[in-house]
């Protein structure tokens, strides 16, 4: 085992060099010099960590083989981390990438729990890997890099980051909305049977899917507040072409997926941009919906998971949501 254990580390720490050198080269926009630090102060720390498994093994004792087969363990999942996330950005970093960058800085500038974390872009659907002490990593389809329209997309994934960022307190006010959930769908009557059974764990289920679809209407609301028109019109026309599958899908479709259905999403971001009083953005993008819905022949319906009883707790659990992130609002004179 232990001359496994030091060919293993051997290999490590050539993969280890060899990002290093890579990274080091790699010419990026002065914005991703922070992010392109943490990422060069990690390697070093697990560079620093295979030279000491490697020492350790020149010992000759067997009674520390087990650690230092934990510790190489833990390297080897540490690079992997690298490989598959957070080196690939600085690889393809580009000047075409400026505007993006700009907004991304823009918005962790506009906060405080952010203006000091780093962050990179990277090629791929609309996302972002959150995390409270490592860079952040914003997905974003090539196409849509280098063209204004769809960029506001990026308020949403930001509002991720701060859900991280205030996690315990944002499962506090989600789970108080579950309690809603739960009460309000519940059946009329108390009956028994195959059917009762069946309604009582598809109602469970609906309940524990609200922990997501409401990370996803907190980060609209997020979205709309630090974007105000143009996220509404970069939202309600994207989610508008996804196909059939934002207006209407069965309920056990519902169930497993991490979105709630777009038709209800936009519906609480028209109510909400009416409050900000962005009343025509407002009424245009629910018109838009509604004509896309028509000429689709759909119809808006939840199919037990969402009842209209929930409508008004909805808004105030994201209003309390906005209240502990604090995000930015949209100036009046911001909006062209």
């Amino acid at each position: 085992m232990q001359a496994e254990l030091a060919q293993s580390n051997n290999d490590l720490a050539h993969q280890i060099a060899t990002l290093q050198e890579m990274t080091g080269r790699t010419q990026v926009p002065g914005v991703l010099s922070g992010y392109r630090s943490e990422i060069e102060a990690v390697c070093e720390r697990l560079r620093r960590q295979v030279r000491r498994n490697l020492k350790d093994l020149d010992y000759n004792q067997p009674d520390i083989l087990e650690n230092v087969l934990r510790q190489t363990q833990r390297v080897m999942n540490e690079l992997e981390i690298l490989n598959g996330l957070y080196v690939g950005p600085l690889l393809r970093a580009q000047d075409e990438d400026r505007l993006s960058l700009l907004v991304l800085r823009w918005l962790h500038e506009a906060h405080p729990k952010t203006v000091h974390k780093s962050f990179a872009l990277s090629d791929g659907n609309f996302a972002i890997y959150p995390h409270s002490e490592l860079p952040s990593v914003y997905y974003l389809p090539c196409s849509r890099q280098r063209t204004l329209l769809y960029l506001p997309l990026l308020f949403h994934e930001f509002g991720h980051l701060l859900h991280a960022l205030h996690k315990p307190e944002m499962d506090e006010l989600v789970e108080d909305f579950q309690r809603a959930v739960f009460d309000v769908l519940a059946p009329m009557t108390v009956r028994r049977g195959p059917t009762a059974e069946q309604q009582d764990v598809f109602r469970e289920h609906v309940v524990m899917a609200y922990y997501e679809w409401l990370q996803e209407f907190f980060c609209d609301a997020v979205g709309l507040q630090l974007g105000g028109p143009c996220f509404m019109d970069a939202f309600v026309n994207y989610f508008r072409l996804q196909g059939s599958r934002e207006f209407y899908v069965t309920r056990e479709d519902q169930i497993a997926r991490r979105h709630p259905l777009g038709w209800l999403r936009v519906r609480s971001l028209v109510h909400r941009g009416k409050q900000l009083g962005l009343n025509d953005a407002s009424e245009a993008s629910e018109l838009a919906w509604q004509q896309t819905a028509r000429l689709m022949k759909v119809s808006e319906d939840y199919e037990g998971t969402w009842s209209e009883e929930l409508f008004d707790p909805l808004q105030q659990t994201l209003n309390d949501m906005l209240e502990e992130a604090a995000p930015r609002c949209f100036a009046n004179e911001e909006i062209v």
